[in-house]
């Protein structure tokens, strides 16, 4: 006979609790990628990005202020498109700073305004502040929800892994099992 893991539901049990647990402002429901609109504001600054010397402190601070006003989830995803190459990885302290306001903010507006897939997608870039990855992934558990779609979990789960939440993997695998044996 083989042996039933009962660890599967109690792991499960226990990610959907801590995920209920966020404030009652991230339970709402993302407004779908088709009904957000980058706003031409953002397209300018995304142009001045462009054309300011490159990883300088200009290009760094318009990246910044790109995060600061975005205000929707496709704004914050091309926060974070233009932002990749402008922090260098060996860069001196200001350099780090600005990346960590960036990603913070990102992150932020991600968790508040964005779809499952635009998280997914910021998750893939690196761009999540490390402080908020935990509730960053319980926000993919909340905006996945009751789906059946193997495909979805097997990305949260692989997000999670990414940004080296082991638990959170081992809840998304969980998930992953559960449907499979269905």
């Amino acid at each position: 006979m083989g042996m039933v893991n009962t660890a599967a539901p109690v792991l499960l049990a226990v990610a959907w609790s801590l995920a209920s647990c966020s404030d009652a402002g991230s339970n709402t429901a993302a407004v779908p990628e088709s009904e957000q609109v980058v706003r031409t504001e953002l397209k300018t600054l995304y142009m001045a990005a462009s054309a300011a010397p490159p990883q300088s402190a200009a290009q760094q601070q318009i990246i910044l202020k790109m995060a600061q006003q975005a205000s929707n989830g496709k704004e914050a995803l091309l926060t974070v498109q233009a932002s990749a190459g402008v922090f260098p990885p060996n860069g001196g302290p200001q350099d780090k700073a600005r990346e960590n306001d960036v990603h913070g903010i990102v992150t932020d507006k991600l968790m508040r305004f964005g779809t499952l897939e635009q998280l997914i997608e910021c998750a893939r870039h690196d761009a999540v502040a490390q402080s908020n990855a935990r509730q960053f992934v319980q926000r993919m558990f909340e905006l996945a929800g009751g789906t059946q779609d193997q495909a979805v979990w097997y990305r949260i789960r692989a997000a999670a892994f990414h940004l080296k939440l082991g638990d959170m993997v081992s809840v998304a695998q969980a998930k992953l099992d559960q449907l499979s044996a269905k």
